[in-house]
């Protein structure tokens, strides 16, 4: 790390109070130089973040963490990559994978051209892939999440858009042309939470995301360790009084339960996504209650650890939702072959996080289109390679299941 970033990163306690849109508050320093650039708060690039906006050549996805350690900060980095506790289930969601063995079919007259379009809650993809909901992307590249938002729609494919975001929902909307779903972290405050389903309806999200497993903020103990990285006075772009919002990001309700997906529905007329459910009997309850698709997801490891790999908890969750809604994976996915064995086991599409933010980071707009392009074709050559001549023919026959994911799926 270069000396000045360094400087910078002391200087600034090194806490989401380093992002865009935190309040000069923030700053609890009698350094003068450092008072003065908490003081410039609103001009991202001053915290070091990238500025940077270039198509990507990319080999694989995973040789994009390191090369983003070296354009974003230190607490960025931290942030993005880390995870709860031990990070065991962070490991697990990448491991887990080798559990699901491919067994490819062969002289099946495969073409090159496969079509790998999906039909998602009314949204037609070019595959499926999409960009999930990640908070706080101005840690990352000085144009936040309007930047991801722009590569995503320019890459085809549908945006979800965080509640923990940085630039407000109405200006991440704006920034692209493509599908866009709206992630709700439900507040306190009854009326917050309406007028946030409200505002993104109004702004033309086709579909609300209601998280059901991130109960407080998680934080990895690596980024806990450089600071107090979730400041009370940080301002979130949807919360920020300033542009049309209200409420406390921090106070959000923990004792939620199936009444909201009809609150949600009551309130917006529009599809409900429920994330973060490990469980087969979750997924049937929500289906139940309403919900009209279901997100296999531990948060990426972030919230609690310990917890199984999403695409280990995928068999038991498809099986119980037999077809009813659409299933989505998210959680580890890196390439191709991930998403086949994702759809092979029940997923319909599969949410890609932190691969995407290493995309923002080194080359912007147009460096997360070609993390969403790479992957796409990644899974072409995939298939062609599988034997699968469309994606309806991936089903269990295309998988052995071994190791700790097969015990756990027989138990």
């Amino acid at each position: 790390m270069d000396e000045s970033r360094r400087n910078f990163l002391g200087a600034t306690a090194l806490g989401l109070g380093t992002l865009p849109f935190v309040s000069p508050a923030a700053a609890q320093t009698t350094d003068a130089a450092a008072e003065a650039a908490a003081n410039d708060a609103v001009k991202p690039s001053a915290y070091g973040a990238s500025t940077a906006g270039k198509p990507l050549d990319i080999i694989s996805l995973d040789r994009l963490d390191t090369a983003v350690q070296e354009v974003i900060p230190e607490a960025g980095y931290q942030f993005v990559s880390g995870a709860a506790g031990d990070e065991w289930t962070l490991r697990e969601n990448r491991r887990a994978f080798d559990d699901f063995r491919i067994e490819p079919k062969r002289l099946r007259g495969v073409s090159s051209d496969v079509d790998l379009s999906i039909d998602l809650l009314g949204q037609t993809l070019p595959f499926p892939i999409f960009t999930a909901p990640m908070g706080a992307h101005g840690m990352v590249h000085e144009e936040a999440e309007v930047a991801t938002a722009r590569g995503t729609g320019m890459a085809g494919t549908l945006y979800c858009s965080s509640g923990a975001s940085h630039r407000t929902l109405e200006e991440i909307a704006e920034a692209t042309q493509g599908p866009k779903w709206f992630q709700l972290y439900w507040n306190n405050d009854i009326e917050v939470t309406k007028s946030l389903l409200k505002r993104a309806k109004d702004a033309g999200y086709s579909a609300i995301v209601l998280t059901a497993d991130a109960l407080g903020p998680g934080m990895p103990d690596d980024f806990k360790a450089m600071g107090a990285p979730f400041r009370q006075d940080m301002v979130f772009g949807n919360h920020d009084p300033e542009r049309g919002g209200s409420g406390n990001f921090f106070d959000q309700k923990v004792d939620l339960d199936l009444d909201a997906i009809k609150f949600i529905k009551d309130q917006t007329g529009l599809p409900v996504v429920v994330k973060g459910l490990l469980r087969g009997d979750d997924a049937d309850r929500c289906i139940g209650a309403g919900a009209d698709a279901i997100q296999v997801s531990n948060h990426g490891g972030r919230q609690i650890d310990g917890v199984p790999a999403s695409i280990a908890a995928l068999p038991d969750v498809a099986h119980a939702v037999n077809g009813r809604v659409p299933v989505i994976l998210d959680s580890g996915v890196r390439r191709g072959i991930d998403v086949i064995r994702a759809l092979a086991m029940g997923a319909n599409a599969v949410a890609v996080g932190r691969p995407v933010m290493y995309g923002l980071g080194l080359g912007g707009a147009q460096g997360v289109q070609s993390v969403l392009e790479h992957l796409g074709q990644d899974l072409r050559s995939a298939m062609l390679l599988t034997g699968a001549a469309k994606l309806s023919d991936l089903d269990p026959s295309y998988i052995n299941l071994v190791g700790p994911s097969a015990e756990a799926n027989r138990s």
